[in-house]
């Protein structure tokens, strides 16, 4: 199972887990973001988070293909 095949399931999980924990879909992944972004802070560094939140960012409107994000 590749990395964003894993990140996927997480994310699916949440969202049908939402209501046991009081929140909805949009909540938990807003946890999940704030949390991992934490997470990769302290593998990584502020600098590095930064730069990948832009380049994440400035995507969201933007129609490409990534293969293995599709996997």
């Amino acid at each position: 199972m590749s990395k964003w095949s894993v990140a996927k399931e997480t994310v699916a999980t949440l969202g049908e887990q939402a209501q046991d924990h009081g929140a909805d879909s949009a909540g938990m992944l807003e946890a999940l973001i704030s949390t991992a972004l934490g997470a990769l802070a302290a593998e990584k560094d502020a600098a590095y988070v930064k730069n990948f939140v832009e380049y994440e960012v400035s995507s969201l409107n933007v129609q490409h293909i990534d293969v293995q994000r599709l996997t």
